[in-house]
């Protein structure tokens, strides 16, 4: 089963179902050394292109994401359990980037930071909220900003659609899927045995 209730929540404080990791899947980012990153798991669909896009703009304009602790990254995403009983975590839509450099808490990120950050989120149109925003900071803390579901009951369709901008190339963020090798049968040897398209 995909989906839970977690701490006697079914819903994240931002509006998402709780899963379990059968919903999610693993970000990677092109130039972040990713074995530090194996923690940055969110949920499945447009939150993870939304999310991953996000991590890949924050990685190259804000700072990298490859800090670590003895050995131990502290970029993270899902988890199964929390200390907030309503986390965003829990239901995937949520990471923590160089959460050590960051406590829950304290205001401690330089104005340079601050103003790249929002410089970002104007990028992202509201669909990334910080939690920097809360009365208690979290400056670590980044998330999806609106919710799972439309009024009607529909997966939310701003999400989907701005996603999907994303992955055509919004800001060049995201690089675009390579084209798909063409088929044995459309190469022929030329000389030295080298293969060449057919000509049609």
């Amino acid at each position: 089963m995909s989906f839970r209730t977690a701490y006697g929540n079914a819903w994240s404080e931002n509006g998402w179902r709780m899963c379990d990791r059968n919903e999610c899947e693993r970000i990677y980012i092109d130039g972040a050394n990713n074995d530090y990153l194996a923690a940055m798991i969110v949920r499945s669909g447009p939150a993870e292109v939304v999310l991953r896009a996000w991590a890949t703009w924050y990685h190259r304009n804000v700072e990298p994401l490859d800090r670590y602790q003895s050995g131990v990254g502290d970029d993270w995403g899902w988890s199964a359990t929390n200390d907030v009983a309503n986390s965003n975590h829990l239901s995937g839509t949520a990471l923590d980037f160089n959460a050590v450099q960051y406590p829950w808490g304290a205001r401690v990120m330089p104005r340079d930071r601050i103003a790249k950050v929002r410089e970002g989120q104007k990028l992202f149109r509201g669909f990334v909220f910080w939690g920097a925003d809360w009365a208690r900071a979290d400056e670590m803390h980044y998330q999806i900003g609106v919710r799972e579901f439309d009024a009607d009951g529909q997966p939310n369709r701003a999400l989907a659609a701005f996603a999907a901008e994303l992955v055509n190339g919004l800001h060049g963020i995201l690089a675009p899927a390579a084209p798909a090798a063409p088929e044995y049968d459309d190469y022929v040897r030329a000389g030295f045995g080298q293969l060449v398209p057919r000509r049609s």
